[in-house]
This record gives C-alpha cells, sequence and structure tokens, in this order.
C-alpha cells in the first residue's frame, strides 16, 4: 500500500496541494511544453475532495482505494 503525505492550500476561491518531501513541501503541478519554452501549473480545484481524487488520478496514477493518504493542517494564503 502507498502511503502519501499531503496537505491544502486554501487561497480565496480554490484549494492548491502539496507534498512532503525530503527537502520540505512542495507543490504538485505538471509541465505543459509549447516547443519554445514550457510552463508549470498547479492542479487546483475549488473542493478539496475533488482536487485529492484529480492528483491521485494524473499525478500519482492510482486508486484512492490503495493509497493511505495523511493529511496535514492546511495553510490559508490571504
Amino acid at each position: 500500500m502507498m502511503r502519501i503525505k499531503i496537505r491544502f492550500v486554501k487561497r480565496k476561491n480554490d484549494y492548491l496541494i502539496q507534498r512532503k518531501s525530503f527537502m520540505g513541501w512542495k507543490y504538485i503541478g505538471y509541465a505543459v511544453d509549447m516547443g519554445y519554452g514550457s510552463f508549470r501549473y498547479f492542479y487546483c480545484q475549488d473542493t478539496k475532495e475533488k482536487l485529492l481524487d484529480e492528483v491521485l488520478e494524473k499525478y500519482y496514477e492510482v486508486d484512492k482505494r490503495f493509497v493511505e493518504v495523511t493529511e496535514y493542517p492546511p495553510i490559508k494564503i490571504y
């Protein structure tokens, strides 16, 4: 069983997600390559449940049944 440690970051109208790594907390995102340069986007949704489902499906590529998620207290960004 896979174990992940995450925390949510609350912005004004939506949530971002971070994962715990060896060097501290890192935002979970994806890169889009345009051919002449790339952009980095963060996974973002308006509810925590939707965001967690999207990250597990697209970033970790596992189902919720096979993952043990440890959630740390969230952060608010004003």
